[in-house]
């Protein structure tokens, strides 16, 4: 049996020689100026989505609104069936009145998010990372684990497997099937190197977004775990971005993973194949994958709190109208109903429609028909609401 060793081949090249799983190497594995470009865009879009004027004023809605999309992403990519209306009612929910598995799954989620925030920096530092704790690879699976059912994966326990336990990651839809590192001695040694090559000075200032995909991506290979590694290794990674800045950013990642989930798969067997045939810069489409990633999520988190900032303008405006008695209570009770009744249909509806509804019908007891139409069209000249190919939309559409 060969004996256990780690090599430095560079400064930020370390090779570790294991017990019965073969050597393994983590590395850069990519050109920094190939991707560049897009850091530079991801950085610029980060940090002015930092700066939002206003943002202050919408935080909770975007906190909210990215929490159960997050969580959403992540179980559905190991394999939960919530739709995302699903885990949101049930994040809102006692945890402790939860009795099932796979909602405690989301709860739990939620938690180590919530643990996760708590070592979050407001102030962006691109190139400037922490030191990452073996201890926090623990917690976050002790808490994406705690109190499920499955007795087949202890809480923050590395896994050991006997002769007749097989691992097996991945399929060949995805790119094949790996075969992770088996015995304890062997993963208590390489989740050591990972940390000390993580925190190693060469690779500790590394842009952090590449930092913090390749902590993921090798997190993943040495796959620790019984159980979790998916979502812990996504943790891990939010951890190291949180802690530079990249707010919001970190987790809402994920859905870009979910959505993209045959290529987020894919990259993974491919950059390790690369790696195995000694090919150059191995880990290069991994990290253009994510960049391309953390910059489309980011844009996309500038274009729905821009619109939170815009309803909360509104919203104002139409209270400081019913102040002023410039719109009458029935016509800011019926915008309110016009709101709820397009939310339930999930599309803008006819002035015909709207008035069929049965809760603008209850607004209108009493009335004429033509009382509800001139409301609207007085909404209307007031740009409270518009109308758009016979349909009626909320502000100016």
């Amino acid at each position: 049996m060969p004996e256990q060793s780690k090599t430095w081949v560079d400064d930020t090249t370390l090779r570790v020689m294991t017990y019965k799983s073969g050597s393994f190497t983590f590395q850069l594995g990519f050109e920094l100026n190939n991707v560049q470009a897009m850091l530079d865009r991801v950085n610029d879009s980060q940090n002015r989505f930092n700066k939002t004027p206003s943002l202050s004023l919408i935080i909770d809605q975007v906190q909210e609104k990215v929490l159960a999309s997050s969580i959403y992403s992540t179980n559905t990519i190991e394999g939960g069936q919530f739709t995302e209306k699903e885990t949101a009612d049930i994040l809102k929910l006692d945890p402790n009145t939860i009795q099932k598995s796979e909602e405690r799954r989301l709860t739990n989620l939620k938690e180590s998010i919530e643990w996760i925030k708590r070592f979050s920096s407001k102030q962006l530092s691109p190139t400037r990372g922490k030191a990452f704790e073996l201890s926090t690879m623990f917690q976050l699976h002790t808490l994406v684990s705690q109190n499920l059912e499955d007795q087949h994966n202890p809480a923050g326990q590395l896994r050991n497997n006997q002769p007749f336990q097989k691992t097996i990651v991945g399929n060949d839809t995805h790119g094949g099937t790996y075969r992770p590192p088996k015995c304890l001695e062997d993963i208590e040694y390489l989740v050591q190197a990972w940390v000390e090559w993580l925190n190693s000075p060469h690779i500790i200032n590394q842009p952090v977004v590449i930092r913090a995909c390749l902590a993921h991506y090798y997190f993943e290979l040495i796959h620790p775990f019984w159980d979790g590694n998916g979502r812990t290794g996504r943790l891990i990674e939010m951890f190291i971005l949180e802690q530079s800045g990249y707010g919001f950013s970190s987790s809402a990642i994920w859905k870009y993973y979910q959505v993209n989930i045959h290529e987020y798969f894919a990259l993974f067997n491919h950059c390790r194949k690369q790696a195995d045939k000694k090919l150059e810069n191995p880990n290069q489409l991994f990290i253009d994958f994510v960049l391309k990633g953390m910059f489309e999520i980011i844009e996309y988190l500038h274009d729905e709190s821009n619109k939170l900032i815009e309803f909360l303008l509104y919203q104002t405006a139409l209270n400081s109208a019913k102040f002023s008695k410039k719109i009458s209570d029935r016509q800011f009770n019926l915008i309110h109903n016009l709101m709820r009744a397009i939310g339930e249909n999930s599309k803008f509806l006819s002035k015909a429609d709207l008035y069929r509804n049965p809760q603008i019908q209850i607004l209108y007891n009493g009335k004429v028909e033509r009382t509800f139409y001139r409301d609207v069209d007085k909404l209307i000249e007031l740009n409270f609401l518009s109308e758009q190919d016979g349909l009626i939309l909320i502000g100016n559409g």
